[in-house]
């Protein structure tokens, strides 16, 4: 009896060699398609960002979604790691915590109130960074993929000069609550006596889709004073095509910030951040409730990263002297 088992096992264990050897490429291609998305391998771009971090999981703790067209997230300031993505409808969430609406990259600003209007793209925070998040980029399983559906292009829609920055804040907004990204270009010299803030929508991986979007705004906008006709294609810098909002790395490293006196309303912080911009690397605006009852808003204008308060202090001393008006600007140090 024993024997006849043990041949049994024998036949068995042979079959099932054979059918492993025969399936073997099947297996190991179900096991590709299962990996981690790999880095991603931009030659023509590779100087956007410094570090590529791995991406998030859509909904993981702490991003936003993106496969839920209609999520609204927050850009939070917390106490570690400093900033948040939080959707709207996630607890502690409140009128005790600053949201950051505005944030100043050099020459780029970003708007980074997400609409509720369908859109392919969000912030996340992706490691070491909040980020813009396409959901080409969250799919794209290959590099080969990778590298045809990310953006290269922009189109530029109008030319704001530096003394109406509100109003091109205000533009910025109108297209991110049309679906559209949105951002802000300062020229980094000036023209005719001016700084100029350029209103661009992008990223698109070629021209076409580039005129074919533009043209869809110029129509949508038809007539309106401040947008027309006369759209036209950009290959942004790579300073401008780098997706990352706030490196979180900065603060870590430089955790000192100058911060301005509360403003009462958002008009007052985008007159003064125009003015700083100018002069400061990073700068950013944040808003919250007074009160949870009292419904109205404050305004704070943060500029940053210093490695010493002294080193804040040297700008403080350059600013006041160049703006007289900022008299009371005061170095804080960001709590972990």
């Amino acid at each position: 009896m024993w024997f006849a088992t043990l041949i049994m096992a024998g036949i068995v264990g042979m079959l099932l060699y054979v059918q492993m050897a025969v399936h073997q490429e099947n297996v190991v291609a179900s096991l590709e398609v299962e990996s981690p998305v790999v880095k991603e391998d931009l030659p023509d771009i590779s100087a956007i960002v410094e570090e590529e971090a791995a991406e998030p999981v859509p909904g993981a703790v702490g991003t936003a979604d993106i496969s839920e067209d209609a999520e609204y997230s927050h850009l939070v300031e917390t106490e570690s790691p400093f900033w948040n993505v939080y959707p709207i409808s996630s607890p502690g969430v409140s009128a005790e915590n600053w949201h950051t609406i505005l944030v100043q990259n050099r020459f780029k600003i970003d708007y980074t109130i997400t609409p509720l209007a369908p859109r392919d793209w969000h912030l996340v925070r992706s490691n070491n960074a909040i980020r813009v998040q396409f959901r080409s980029e969250m799919f794209a399983v290959k590099d080969i993929l990778a590298r045809k559906k990310r953006g290269k292009f922009s189109i530029q829609l109008i030319s704001i000069e530096h003394a109406r920055f509100p109003l091109a804040v205000s533009l910025l907004s109108r297209l991110l609550n049309d679906g559209y990204y949105a951002y802000l270009h300062r020229t980094d010299a000036k023209f005719e006596g001016k700084y100029w803030y350029r209103v661009r929508v992008g990223f698109f991986k070629n021209l076409e889709d580039a005129r074919t979007t533009g043209k869809k705004i110029s129509e949508k906008y038809q007539g309106e004073d401040y947008f027309s006709n006369k759209f036209w294609p950009v290959q942004p810098g790579t300073q401008e095509l780098s997706r990352p909002v706030i490196d979180l790395r900065q603060p870590l490293n430089k955790p000192w910030v100058i911060q301005l006196p509360l403003y009462s309303s958002q008009a007052e912080a985008l007159k003064d951040m125009a003015q700083l911009n100018i002069e400061t690397d990073f700068s950013y605006i944040s808003q919250k409730l007074e009160s949870a009852s009292s419904g109205k808003l404050e305004f704070r204008i943060r500029i940053g990263f210093f490695e010493t308060r002294n080193e804040a202090g040297r700008l403080i001393y350059r600013l006041k002297k160049k703006f007289p008006q900022f008299k009371s600007m005061k170095s804080v140090r960001l709590q972990e």
